[in-house]
């Protein structure tokens, strides 16, 4: 998928601060630091993502609040990506979508709710089938260029790096709309707004190596490499390591030494 998590320091609320009013917003600071901390630990916390799930699903059941509900679309998509029983798998990623869904009908430029909801997308077209798939990548690429119409930094360049693996990924004309000019141009407007996200430069390195720029393409792969990976994000970074790791093999190896694996 598609997503990175920055370091935070906060202090877990078991008791968090509510709404009192129509007026005021849930996600006050203390229940934001709740929700950063669940979503940060994801990997290695899954009962306390499943405690914060529930909590703030009870608190906007009844919510007009579209940032709040496009927070719990975000929950919902770390619990889907830890879920190893495909169909269950599915079935949680269509909830996200769901609530994303439910954030956006009150608000269609909500930037999380799209965000989120093109994350949970790509990982069913991932595992429904190609004809599925291809039903999903327009409105997917539409969203996604929305969300950088928005706010083009949310999730550290997110819409950008979405977009470039997309471009990257995709055949081109006239089987699809993949282009590695157009995968080129997101991923660097990515990697100048976020120069060290792990995710955009391993995304950029491939697309780098694939023109033809084996130099600057292992720049960025060693740079993956020997990046310090904190313990929270190690299982959803071996993804990334492991592509770093394929093209340095392709641009002769090295003795590199991993950050932290």
């Amino acid at each position: 998928m598609l997503f990175t998590y920055q370091l935070i320091t906060v202090t877990y609320l078991a008791i968090p601060v509510f709404a009192s009013s129509a007026s005021a917003t849930l996600l006050t600071p203390e229940n934001k630091q709740r929700i950063e901390l669940a979503v940060w630990k994801y990997a290695v916390d899954a009962p306390l993502l499943l405690e914060t799930i529930n909590w703030f699903r009870d608190v906007t059941q009844n919510s007009r609040e579209s940032a709040a509900i496009a927070q719990l679309s975000r929950l919902q998509f770390m619990q889907a990506q830890l879920e190893t029983d495909k169909d269950r798998r599915l079935q949680l990623f269509e909830n996200c979508v769901a609530t994303a869904d439910r954030a956006l009908a009150l608000n269609a430029d909500n930037v999380a709710g799209l965000f989120w909801k093109v994350a949970a997308m790509g990982k069913m077209a991932e595992e429904s089938g190609i004809l599925n798939a291809l039903k999903m990548l327009r409105p997917m690429e539409k969203m996604l260029l929305q969300v950088v119409a928005l706010d083009e930094k949310y999730e550290n360049a997110g819409g950008h790096r979405a977009l470039g693996r997309m471009y990257h990924q995709l055949p081109g004309f006239p089987l699809s709309f993949g282009s590695n000019q157009k995968a080129l141009k997101h991923l660097m407007r990515a990697h100048e707004l976020f120069p060290r996200d792990v995710i955009t430069r391993v995304f950029y390195a491939e697309v780098l190596y694939d023109v033809g720029k084996i130099e600057e393409a292992r720049k960025h792969a060693d740079f993956v490499l020997t990046a310090p990976i904190a313990d929270e994000d190690a299982l959803e970074y071996a993804e990334y390591v492991n592509i770093a790791l394929n093209i340095v093999r392709k641009t002769g190896g090295s003795g590199i030494k991993l950050g932290n694996f």
